[in-house]
């Protein structure tokens, strides 16, 4: 079972090609054997961050960040190895052995619970006419109902739940999905009903979860699926699958409230619009956008609540280190209104109207409360210490400052400002409220910190060890770098053993999956995608030649301690024949 599996992550690796894979986060150009293009890992300025066809792996020569195939997939859609390779398995066509056939079964089941209370709600929109009603109201045609795949949970309390049970679906586990629940009675219910039904998709398309708006009255307005197994509602963002191309194009995304405001976007034209699901935006949203995008527009609704939501978003949004905009639809209108009552061209003017979350907070204050209320300075030294540059904070300095009751000096009067917003800031530090989220949380943290011992090597070393990566001298460089007592510098002995615990020589770099010390692959990629100049064999021949001529001095200098102590011929002829074992390796 291991040998298939292990067979199987073979092909995946010779399968994929890992540059197109990055090459749809980051922008690549070619540089020499490579290709270059900023980090998606850390804030880059200039390109650190390469990728090699030939070896299959990327590094970021700034922090660290490193790995195959596999390990793209899992840092940059945060999933499991497990996950990784499947998802690589379905891109690239490889049948993967049947391991963990219990939780695959478990997940197929899931997935067909899900897939039929799909159709389910599907037909029943087609059926009811208070439900089409609806749509027409809401300017719904077919094409948006086809789109986004919407669908209509019937007042029957227990239909889905009689559909499921037909088709030999276990209501216990569509109870675990969130498509019904049990009555008390020991019999089960619909949780959706009377709603039009919203699929949630994640960012890789497959259907996890369902919401459900109210069509006529009753309350809740909205209901939205529970976690469940296949679902983490932290961790997907209602919309990103179709949205997630042109967020990546654009650099930006719209965020807004709910299914309806991102399907209005859409429809206007806004595709990078998405949203967070029935909860707070979370950390793990952040970590989501981030990884698509450096921008945010926030586009909530014009109420109170929806302006204390946007600017709890932004916070969230600006620690996580995307820059953000807030825009707010005019009074009484959220996007979906918007876009009914005044047209497309109102939803993308409002996003284009974005303004800075300090110029946000400031409007807002601005609003509630005048120079001469009680309260006013405090919270404008609150809202100032949330400036994200100086150059921000200086644009209000002196404006403010001009407000305070009495002030004759201005710049005095911003100094002391800036004195009382520099207190706030360390108070709001100390509290935690300044911390930052990273760009992309990457396992093996301490790696990043350890610095290559490339550089430990000799020159001689160097060109064997490079050799190994030719396709003409890989089997004559083989044989001299698995031969640990040729080398010189401590990391070269542990290379020349890993080598010659992989074995028969393989061409390329293949053979390098199979070395298990992470240090010394780490040193070979070093070397190996380094874009070195070719290695003729000639040079090869003499760093051989250089390392066996320095041995055999070593040797000779430690036969001589022993011959002057030793009187026994059986020793001598044993060193000897050492010396000649030696030679005999250099000159194989």
């Amino acid at each position: 079972m291991a040998g298939d599996l292990d067979r199987a992550k073979d092909e995946i690796r010779r399968r994929a090609d890992l540059v197109d894979l990055v090459g749809q986060r980051v922008a690549l150009k070619k540089a020499g054997r490579n290709w270059k293009g900023l980090c998606p890992f850390h804030d880059d300025r200039n390109p650190s961050f390469i990728v090699s066809s030939e070896f299959g792996h990327y590094r970021c020569w700034s922090c660290g960040a490193k790995g195959d195939v596999f390990n793209w997939v899992m840092e940059t859609q945060r999933v499991d190895f497990i996950e990784a390779l499947k998802i690589l398995a379905q891109q690239t066509g490889v049948d993967l052995p049947e391991f963990q056939k219990a939780d695959q079964s478990e997940n197929e089941q899931m997935e067909a619970a899900m897939a039929e209370a799909q159709a389910f709600f599907r037909e029943q929109l087609r059926e009811d006419s208070e439900a089409q009603k609806y749509l027409a109201e809401r300017g719904l045609d077919q094409k948006v109902v086809d789109e986004w795949e919407l669908g209509f949970g019937p007042s029957m309390g227990e239909a889905l739940a009689y559909r499921l049970k037909k088709k030999g679906i276990s209501l216990t586990l569509g109870q675990s999905l969130f498509l019904v629940d049990q009555d008390g009675r020991g019999g089960f219910y619909d949780r959706f009903r009377s709603r039009l039904m919203f699929p949630i998709r994640d960012e890789r398309g497959k259907l996890v979860a369902f919401g459900g708006r109210i069509v006529g009255q009753g309350n809740p307005k909205y209901i939205n699926s529970s976690d469940t197994p296949l679902y983490s509602k932290s961790r997907v963002l209602y919309g990103m699958h179709r949205a997630k191309e042109t967020i990546a194009k654009n650099d930006q995304a719209v965020l807004v409230e709910g299914y309806l405001d991102v399907i209005a976007c859409h429809r206007a034209g806004v595709t990078e619009a998405i949203a967070s699901l029935g909860t707070a935006l979370a950390e793990e949203h952040v970590r989501l956008l981030k990884r698509w995008c450096s921008k945010v527009v926030v586009l909530y609704d014009a109420d109170d609540a929806g302006k204390k939501a946007a600017d709890r978003a932004a916070q969230l949004l600006a620690a996580g280190g995307l820059t953000v905009k807030i825009a707010l639809a005019p009074k009484g209108e959220d996007p979906d209104t918007l876009l009914r009552d005044q047209g497309p061209q109102a939803v993308r003017l409002a996003v284009e109207h974005g303004v800075s979350p300090m110029d946000f907070r400031m409007a807002m204050l601005n609003e509630r409360l005048g120079a001469d209320d009680d309260g006013y300075w405090t919270e404008v030294v609150q809202v100032l210490a949330t400036a994200e540059t100086p150059l921000e904070l200086q644009k209000y300095l002196i404006p403010v400052a001009a407000q305070y009751p009495g002030i004759r000096d201005r710049q005095a009067a911003a100094k002391a400002l800036e004195r009382m917003v520099a207190a706030e800031r360390k108070k709001a530090k100390s509290k935690g409220v300044a911390e930052r989220v990273e760009r992309l949380p990457l396992p093996e943290r301490e790696d990043r910190a350890v610095p290559l011992r490339t550089s430990e090597l000799v020159g001689a070393e160097r060109i064997i060890f490079l050799s190994l990566f030719s396709s003409s001298l890989f089997e004559e460089a083989w044989q001299f770098a698995g031969h640990e007592p040729l080398m010189k510098s401590e990391i070269a002995r542990k290379i020349a053993n890993s080598v010659k615990a992989v074995g028969t020589a393989r061409p390329g770099s293949e053979w390098l999956h199979d070395v298990t010390d992470e240090e010394v692959k780490l040193v070979l990629l070093d070397l190996g995608m380094g874009d070195p100049e070719p290695i003729e064999r000639r040079t090869l021949e003499d760093a051989v030649d250089r390392l066996g001529k320095e041995l055999e001095a070593r040797e000779a200098r430690k036969q001589a301690e022993l011959v002057g102590n030793s009187s026994d011929d059986d020793a001598l002829r044993a060193i000897g024949n050492r010396l000649r074992k030696i030679k005999g390796v250099i000159k194989e």
